[in-house]
């Protein structure tokens, strides 16, 4: 008991982090059975209604309702949805995109190296939000527009990090032999590159989810994501600042909302990275 009691201590972010994740996924794949309304039903008649810490709440609405006498607790559960799709989906393509990008800089060199390497440096010298907002003002405003910004917005980090790795092993024994042998940029890639950087890739996607997350509200709060009434954390804390001293009930449970999640997912990376770097080498 007392090594299992230290394995959990040591393994403590991985699993706490871990499990906050995973009650957010099953919240949001399992929204049309937990929520008990309709996330877009409104009833005027119970408008800004506290929950159930107020005598003077409406009956049934948990958590309070919003202007529109909508049930916040069922738009929350609703809303985890498009947040997590989102920041998954954006986490992917930055990763695909970066990932490939960064392996092909890394094995060619020369003037591909400096194309694609000083494209990265200077869309990391321009704020990435900066470039959402432009993107998402000109392409409009959708779950896939938002995944493909949020993605373009991104790739640079993958793109630097791969980078790196994979210029230190292009010298290694094994790729040379490779090399040697006939294998070509395509195969040293998938059979030698990758299986060595999966790690390392694994934990700063974990990572990078996070920020995608924070991104899609402060999008939403700006008036770029999702337009009303869809059920999305960014509209309803966005619409919750506009009722903040009447109703703060919706601005303060979105604002709970995406940081529990954020910070499961932040647990859950830095679990990852200490359980892939054991003895703290390259933090």
């Amino acid at each position: 008991m007392r090594r299992r009691g230290r394995l959990f201590g040591k393994r403590f972010k991985l699993t706490f982090g871990g499990l906050l994740v995973l009650s957010a996924v099953l919240c949001a794949l399992l929204a049309p059975l937990l929520a008990p309304f309709d996330p877009y039903q409104q009833d005027l008649l119970a408008r800004l209604k506290p929950g159930f810490w107020s005598p003077h709440g409406a009956t049934g609405h948990w958590l309070g309702t919003d202007n529109y006498g909508r049930d916040l607790l069922s738009r929350l559960i609703y809303g985890a949805r498009l947040s997590i799709l989102v920041g998954i989906c954006s986490m992917l393509l930055s990763a695909l995109i970066g990932s490939l990008a960064g392996m092909i800089a890394g094995l060619r060199g020369g003037a591909t190296e400096q194309v694609i390497m000083r494209f990265a440096d200077a869309q990391m010298a321009f704020p990435d939000i900066l470039l959402a907002i432009m993107m998402v003002a000109a392409l409009g405003g959708n779950a896939l527009n938002l995944i493909l910004v949020l993605g373009i917005s991104r790739w640079m980090v993958y793109a630097r990090m791969v980078f790196g790795l994979t210029r230190s092993l292009r010298q290694r024994p094994f790729v040379e032999a490779a090399t040697l042998y006939g294998g070509g940029q395509f195969y040293l890639m998938w059979q030698h590159i990758l299986p060595q950087v999966m790690p390392v890739l694994t934990v700063v996607a974990t990572l990078q989810v996070a920020q995608m997350i924070l991104q899609e509200p402060a999008l939403s709060f700006l008036g770029l994501g999702l337009p009303p009434p869809a059920a999305t954390w960014g509209n309803i804390l966005a619409e919750g600042n506009t009722r903040l001293f009447a109703a703060p009930w919706i601005a303060n449970l979105a604002g709970l909302a995406i940081i529990i999640l954020v910070w499961g997912v932040n647990m859950l990376g830095n679990g990852l990275r200490e359980q892939y770097d054991p003895q703290g080498i390259g933090r």
